[in-house]
């Protein structure tokens, strides 16, 4: 209510200071009430988000371990595996340090050994379509006898996969690609 409002209609100061006070306290519930409303808005996604994200860290856990079944070299791709969490903390570090971001895609990358990849090819990695989605690494087992030339290509199949698939420049080799490769120790040779 305006204060010539509250003027003409109050009949004395103390009725007046009554009224101011009456509109401070309605002012403080409707904040109140916002507040109780965001509270709970921010509850929900923060439920909904933790349990979403343990099932799809159980649908990751699962679909390696289906890769690791599935594969002509299951010993080989879960040594693969586990060289790509080592190699994965060193190039979102570096990522952050780039870009000052957290990675397009960290946690959702399935690796395998393949001899079914493209022809010329001694790496491949498929994007994932969003946060929901599985990122495929595939590694030619042509590649296992030289455990550093492994890593190499681990690193630079998670350098693109930390950009994620809407980054061209990371795509084509250049910008981001680059200053990452730098900070893992990618050899130049590796960087195409």
């Amino acid at each position: 209510m305006p204060d010539f409002l509250i003027n003409m209609f109050a009949k004395s100061k103390v009725q007046q200071v009554k009224i101011k006070k009456t509109k401070i306290f309605n002012i403080f519930l409707r904040y109140l009430l916002l507040m109780k409303l965001n509270i709970k808005k921010i509850l929900r996604e923060y439920v909904e988000n933790h349990s979403n994200n343990d099932d799809f860290m159980k649908k990751i856990d699962y679909a390696q371990e289906k890769a690791i079944e599935n594969s002509d070299y299951p010993t080989e791709t879960k040594k693969i595996d586990n060289m790509k969490d080592r190699v994965k903390k060193k190039v979102e570090k570096a990522y952050k340090e780039v870009t000052g971001e957290e990675p397009v895609s960290d946690d959702n990358i399935v690796v395998k050994v393949d001899d079914k990849i493209k022809a010329g090819k001694i790496g491949s990695f498929k994007h994932p379509e969003n946060k929901k989605d599985l990122g495929i690494m595939k590694v030619h087992p042509k590649a296992l006898n030289d455990i550093d030339y492994v890593e190499d290509i681990i690193k630079h199949e998670l350098i693109h996969g930390a950009c994620g698939i809407d980054n061209l420049d990371c795509r084509n080799h250049k910008g981001d690609f680059q200053k990452i490769a730098d900070k893992v120790g990618l050899p130049k040779k590796y960087r195409h």
